[in-house]
């Protein structure tokens, strides 16, 4: 699990190192679903639903995500939605920590919406090919090669896209 962190406070950030550590800990030693057997599969499940609730976290889950996450999302008071429904319920949710299964720019939104919050995903490199088309850089070029210009873009862009551009727009607009 990696954070997408809002925070600077190093109290905040030492317990969080501490808290990603143990939750890197316990994937590593969790085996490939495949080679559980259902008995073992479901002692995994409870012990991840009782991390939730000690940690006082929301599991949310994108459509694209393995149906197990979905339903795991769903039996513990979290939510399987598109990105900015993800980031909307984890703003409006009671929880303190948000973990994100999905792709970096949907944790991202998730911590831009709930900057309060502790967001992390289980891993940062997970990426959707309309953000990787979007570099920061060639972006920022060409915003500043047509200042005239209102720039749009659409969600699935990382925050530095986001930040820079005029309108951010999803496929619901």
């Amino acid at each position: 699990m990696t954070q997408i962190d809002s925070k600077n406070s190093d109290t905040s950030n030492d317990r969080l190192a501490a808290d990603t550590l143990l939750v890197r800990n316990y994937l590593a030693s969790v085996p490939d679903r495949n080679e559980l057997s259902e008995s073992e599969r479901l002692s995994y499940r409870e012990a991840i639903k009782a991390l939730l609730k000690e940690k006082n976290a929301v599991l949310v889950a994108h459509y694209y995500t393995d149906p197990e996450l979905q339903s795991l999302a769903e039996e513990t008071g979290g939510l399987v939605a598109d990105s900015l429904e993800m980031a909307r319920f984890g703003r409006d949710c009671p929880g303190d920590v948000l973990v994100v299964a999905g792709v970096r720019f949907m944790g991202e939104t998730a911590s831009i919406l709930s900057p309060e919050k502790t967001v992390l995903m289980p891993n940062l490199e997970a990426t959707c090919s309309l953000d990787i088309a979007c570099p920061i850089d060639k972006f920022s070029a060409f915003c500043d090669q047509h200042p005239d210009r209102t720039v749009v873009v659409y969600a699935n862009t990382s925050a530095a896209v986001k930040a820079r551009a005029d309108w951010v727009v999803t496929s619901s607009i």
